[in-house]
């Protein structure tokens, strides 16, 4: 009986020491994943300040200079959809929608005239380098997938994203906020604009130019 009972003892300790390794050998498995990198990346993964401020750079050096100050002053973008994006609409009609693009929230679809929202398509880009700061990107490469996304496949993001009402994520008192924000930005551009075109005039310049606006965010 003794012998059996060691046998039990054995057999219960090897049990229990197998479950408590579990987690341990699961844990490895995540830091060789994470360290595990493509054969062509020759440099260390960077510190999340780094990987910021270079994705930071890398959306500055795509989008538009409106975009760019329109993110840095209200940290989101507003792009317009192509136009005749609509079932049997002629090429040069409204587009779909205008787009606010968030970092790390779903795209908000605004209908183009009245900027109201109407959807919300959650598109998620996670990183898979392994960095530091974990399974999302850095804010400015997410804006810049989903804004390179809308560019590029409008169609296809539309189609693939999860789909969720107004407000489902985002909340519609954030989303009429960031609109008031938005037109107080363009306003404020329109004055400065009106104003460096009277100073030209001023000085016996040809004329005011016209206010410079992007062309993903109005007509």
């Amino acid at each position: 009986m003794a012998g059996l009972g060691v046998i039990v003892l054995v057999v219960a300790l090897g049990l229990l020491a197998t479950v408590m390794a579990r987690p341990a050998r699961a844990a490895q498995a995540r830091r060789r994943a994470v360290r595990a990198m493509p054969s062509w990346v020759h440099e260390p993964p960077l510190r999340s300040e780094d990987a910021e401020r270079r994705s930071l750079d890398l959306l500055r050096s795509v989008v538009n200079p409106d975009e760019w100050e329109m993110f840095q002053e209200l940290g989101f973008i507003c792009v317009t959809g192509k136009r005749g994006r609509r079932p049997g609409s002629p090429p040069d009609s409204p587009p779909r929608y205008r787009y606010l693009i968030y970092p790390h929230l779903p795209v908000v679809a605004l209908l183009p005239r009245s900027m109201a929202p109407v959807r919300e398509y959650c598109v998620q880009f996670p990183d898979r380098t392994g960095m530091p700061s974990g399974p999302l990107l850095p804010v400015g490469d997410d804006v810049l997938a989903k804004w390179m996304t809308l560019r590029a496949d409008e169609d296809r993001l539309l189609s693939y994203a999860n789909v969720g009402g107004a407000g489902c994520q985002v909340p519609l008192s954030t989303v009429e906020r960031d609109l008031e924000r938005l037109e107080r930005w363009h306003r404020r551009r329109d004055e400065a604009s009106a104003q460096n075109g009277s100073s030209v005039d001023a000085l016996g310049g040809a004329g005011g130019a016209s206010p410079a606006v992007s062309s993903s965010i109005r007509f």
